[in-house]
């Protein structure tokens, strides 16, 4: 394994390369991760491979995807002969998981590069057939919070959160404090785990208008909704918000809430070609 001096002269900017390097967050990880005995790993991004190192002492067959010229010679070199290891050198962003899996179950558990976070969500969640069961991904903390919603936290939902809390259930694990890395980020990290649910709170023939209304309801989104979500379509707002207060705002209205307000829009869309 390469010295932190070493880690530092190899990181690329351009490619978001912050080298974990905390046997105590690694441990954090894998612990989050719970069995991988004979569990197909997808891990985006190795690097070095100091997180893929863990996967494979938990026995999980870990297929990497690796784009660095640099990184892949050095993964080939040191896990060439073992049966559990499987290096691709392509982005995520272009693998085809559903040719690659086919019906297989599989794992993602990956320190992603932050700067493609959203495209990689997007990717694992809704331009994907064969979900992951579960996605164990490292995130900036302020990107983790912003999908993990906590009431007790009273935080305000997103255009992000609720896409993704239609495909999984995000739990925020742990914070990861940037001296944990090398080079070290800007920001802190966050640990999140998004639970594939079994079928989408919203369906693939729901999906544009679901975001028609969440995307009118955020285009003034500190407006209070009875104000304004019903001019957006040519409405009455209350048409749209059925019981739900007018007084609301569109960062406190969760999921359901949404759903029901596309379910109105559909109902008037029906009758009156909204």
């Amino acid at each position: 394994m390469k010295t932190n001096q070493q880690q530092s002269r190899f990181a690329q900017k351009n490619l978001g390369q912050n080298f974990l390097n905390s046997p105590q967050v690694l441990m954090d990880i894998l612990a989050e991760a719970g069995d991988l005995i004979n569990k197909n790993v997808l891990e985006i991004g190795p690097g070095l491979g100091f997180l893929t190192e863990g996967l494979l002492d938990k026995q999980g067959l870990v297929t990497a995807l690796e784009i660095d010229p640099r990184a892949i010679k050095i993964l080939e070199k040191r896990w060439h002969d073992n049966e559990r290891f499987k290096l691709l050198p392509v982005s995520i962003l272009d693998f085809d998981l559903d040719a690659y899996w086919h019906e297989k179950p599989y794992v993602v558990i990956a320190n992603i590069p932050y700067h493609i976070t959203n495209p990689i969500l997007k990717k694992l969640l809704s331009q994907t057939q064969n979900r992951p069961e579960f996605s164990l991904l490292m995130v900036q903390k302020e990107v983790g919070e912003k999908i993990c919603i906590t009431q007790k936290k009273k935080q305000k939902r997103s255009i992000l959160s609720l896409s993704v809390e239609i495909f999984a259930e995000p739990k925020y694990c742990f914070t990861v404090l940037r001296d944990n890395f090398n080079p070290a980020p800007r920001v802190d990290s966050a640990i999140i785990k998004l639970t594939t649910r079994p079928k989408p709170l919203v369906g693939p023939d729901d999906e544009v208008d679901f975001f028609t209304v969440v995307n009118a309801g955020f285009s003034q989104k500190r407006k209070k909704l009875g104000n304004h979500i019903g001019t957006f379509f040519g409405v009455e707002s209350n048409k749209l918000l059925g019981s739900i207060d007018p007084n609301r705002r569109a960062e406190t209205l969760d999921v359901n809430d949404w759903i029901t307000i596309m379910q109105h829009f559909q109902a008037l869309r029906g009758k009156s070609a909204v």
